[in-house]
Protein backbone atom coordinates (compact mmCIF):
# COMPACT_ATOMS: atom_id res chain seq x y z
CA UNK A 1 0.00 0.00 0.00
CA UNK A 2 1.36 3.40 -1.01
CA UNK A 3 1.57 6.07 1.70
CA UNK A 4 -0.87 8.93 1.23
CA UNK A 5 0.58 11.97 -0.47
CA UNK A 6 0.95 14.71 2.11
CA UNK A 7 1.00 17.75 -0.17
CA UNK A 8 -1.73 19.45 -2.13
CA UNK A 9 -1.52 19.14 -5.92
CA UNK A 10 -2.54 21.78 -8.44
CA UNK A 11 -5.35 20.37 -10.59
CA UNK A 12 -6.93 23.10 -12.73
CA UNK A 13 -7.33 26.83 -13.28
CA UNK A 14 -10.09 28.52 -15.23
CA UNK A 15 -10.59 32.20 -15.97
CA UNK A 16 -13.78 33.89 -17.08
CA UNK A 17 -13.45 37.39 -18.50
CA UNK A 18 -16.21 39.92 -17.95
CA UNK A 19 -17.17 42.90 -20.06
CA UNK A 20 -16.44 45.32 -17.20
CA UNK A 21 -12.66 44.86 -17.14
CA UNK A 22 -12.80 42.20 -14.45
CA UNK A 23 -12.30 38.44 -14.44
CA UNK A 24 -13.07 35.49 -12.18
CA UNK A 25 -10.35 32.92 -11.55
CA UNK A 26 -11.22 29.49 -10.18
CA UNK A 27 -8.50 27.15 -8.93
CA UNK A 28 -8.90 23.47 -8.11
CA UNK A 29 -6.49 21.58 -5.87
CA UNK A 30 -6.45 17.84 -5.24
CA UNK A 31 -5.45 15.73 -2.28
CA UNK A 32 -6.11 11.98 -2.01
CA UNK A 33 -8.94 12.08 -4.52
CA UNK A 34 -10.67 15.08 -2.95
CA UNK A 35 -10.99 18.33 -4.87
CA UNK A 36 -10.95 21.72 -3.19
CA UNK A 37 -11.91 24.85 -5.08
CA UNK A 38 -11.31 28.56 -4.60
CA UNK A 39 -12.69 31.39 -6.72
CA UNK A 40 -11.69 35.07 -6.71
CA UNK A 41 -12.58 38.09 -8.80
CA UNK A 42 -9.82 40.40 -10.05
CA UNK A 43 -8.88 42.96 -12.66
CA UNK A 44 -8.45 41.82 -16.26
CA UNK A 45 -4.78 42.83 -16.37
CA UNK A 46 -1.73 40.60 -16.13
CA UNK A 47 -1.11 41.59 -12.51
CA UNK A 48 -4.83 41.33 -11.67
CA UNK A 49 -5.05 37.81 -13.12
CA UNK A 50 -1.85 36.71 -11.35
CA UNK A 51 -3.06 38.12 -8.02
CA UNK A 52 -6.54 36.56 -8.41
CA UNK A 53 -4.91 33.20 -9.25
CA UNK A 54 -2.76 33.33 -6.11
CA UNK A 55 -5.73 34.32 -3.93
CA UNK A 56 -7.97 31.61 -5.42
CA UNK A 57 -5.25 29.03 -4.75
CA UNK A 58 -4.96 30.26 -1.16
CA UNK A 59 -8.75 29.96 -0.74
CA UNK A 60 -8.71 26.34 -1.99
CA UNK A 61 -5.70 25.51 0.22
CA UNK A 62 -7.37 27.02 3.27
CA UNK A 63 -10.48 24.94 2.59
CA UNK A 64 -8.33 21.82 2.30
CA UNK A 65 -6.82 22.52 5.71
CA UNK A 66 -10.25 22.85 7.30
CA UNK A 67 -9.69 26.58 7.82
CA UNK A 68 -7.14 25.75 10.55
CA UNK A 69 -4.58 27.91 8.74
CA UNK A 70 -5.04 31.58 7.90
CA UNK A 71 -3.10 32.72 4.82
CA UNK A 72 -2.52 36.34 3.90
CA UNK A 73 -1.01 37.40 0.58
CA UNK A 74 1.59 40.12 1.06
CA UNK A 75 2.39 40.28 -2.64
CA UNK A 76 2.77 38.44 -5.90
CA UNK A 77 4.85 39.47 -8.88
CA UNK A 78 5.43 38.07 -12.36
CA UNK A 79 8.88 38.98 -13.62
CA UNK A 80 10.38 38.49 -17.06
CA UNK A 81 13.67 36.65 -16.44
CA UNK A 82 16.10 35.51 -19.12
CA UNK A 83 13.94 33.75 -21.72
CA UNK A 84 10.94 33.00 -19.48
CA UNK A 85 8.85 34.25 -16.57
CA UNK A 86 9.17 33.78 -12.82
CA UNK A 87 6.31 34.34 -10.39
CA UNK A 88 7.24 35.08 -6.78
CA UNK A 89 4.76 35.11 -3.88
CA UNK A 90 5.17 36.40 -0.35
CA UNK A 91 2.66 35.24 2.25
CA UNK A 92 1.98 35.12 5.95
CA UNK A 93 0.62 31.90 7.47
CA UNK A 94 -0.92 31.63 10.93
CA UNK A 95 -1.81 28.13 12.12
CA UNK A 96 -2.52 29.03 15.72
CA UNK A 97 0.98 28.16 16.87
CA UNK A 98 2.47 31.35 15.47
CA UNK A 99 2.91 33.47 12.39
CA UNK A 100 5.32 32.44 9.65
CA UNK A 101 6.47 34.50 6.67
CA UNK A 102 6.68 32.43 3.52
CA UNK A 103 8.20 32.85 0.06
CA UNK A 104 7.41 30.77 -3.01
CA UNK A 105 8.42 30.84 -6.65
CA UNK A 106 7.59 29.09 -9.89
CA UNK A 107 8.68 29.58 -13.48
CA UNK A 108 6.99 29.33 -16.85
CA UNK A 109 8.29 29.54 -20.39
CA UNK A 110 5.80 32.08 -21.68
CA UNK A 111 3.46 34.77 -20.43
CA UNK A 112 0.37 32.60 -20.90
CA UNK A 113 1.52 30.42 -17.98
CA UNK A 114 1.92 33.10 -15.30
CA UNK A 115 -1.50 32.43 -13.74
CA UNK A 116 -0.70 28.74 -13.25
CA UNK A 117 2.79 29.68 -12.02
CA UNK A 118 1.18 31.96 -9.40
CA UNK A 119 -0.71 28.94 -8.02
CA UNK A 120 2.40 26.79 -8.00
CA UNK A 121 4.32 29.57 -6.22
CA UNK A 122 1.62 29.70 -3.52
CA UNK A 123 1.85 25.93 -3.08
CA UNK A 124 5.65 26.15 -3.03
CA UNK A 125 5.40 28.64 -0.17
CA UNK A 126 2.65 26.97 1.84
CA UNK A 127 2.75 23.20 1.36
CA UNK A 128 5.05 22.44 4.31
CA UNK A 129 2.70 24.22 6.70
CA UNK A 130 -0.49 22.98 5.02
CA UNK A 131 0.53 19.30 5.01
CA UNK A 132 0.34 19.22 8.81
CA UNK A 133 -3.29 20.32 8.70
CA UNK A 134 -4.57 18.66 5.50
CA UNK A 135 -3.52 15.22 6.75
CA UNK A 136 -5.87 15.60 9.75
CA UNK A 137 -8.97 15.82 7.55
Amino acid sequence: MEPARQRLRFDDLTRESGTDGRCRVTVKLEWCGRTMEGSVEGLETQHGRVRASAEACMAAATAAAGKRVHLELIGVKAVRAFDGWVVVTRLIADDGSGTTRLLGASSTEDESGVERAACLAVLDATNRILERHVARE
